[in-house]
């Protein structure tokens, strides 16, 4: 699914390019704040429990999933 405006906003569904920390490329997560570029992501798993929480830059991730949701939403998968 191509989505249009790629900006990556709080709330959107991500996948990692490149390793961050314990967490390798490919790695799915959920933007819970963003500050210009950095994007902070929480890791989770299948039952949507938080797992980690990992600083990324813009650039080095790739937007997966625009949510329309209002509050954060968890547990993608």
């Amino acid at each position: 699914m191509a989505i249009a405006d790629s900006r990556i906003i709080e709330h959107d569904f991500v996948e990692l390019l490149s390793n961050v920390g314990r967490w390798p490329a490919g790695t799915q997560g959920t933007v819970v704040a963003e500050n210009g570029e950095a994007k902070l992501i929480e890791i989770a798993d299948e039952r949507g429990q938080m797992l980690d929480l990992i600083k990324a830059l813009a650039p080095d991730l790739k937007l997966i999933d625009r949510s329309s949701a209002e509050f954060p939403v968890h547990g993608h998968s």
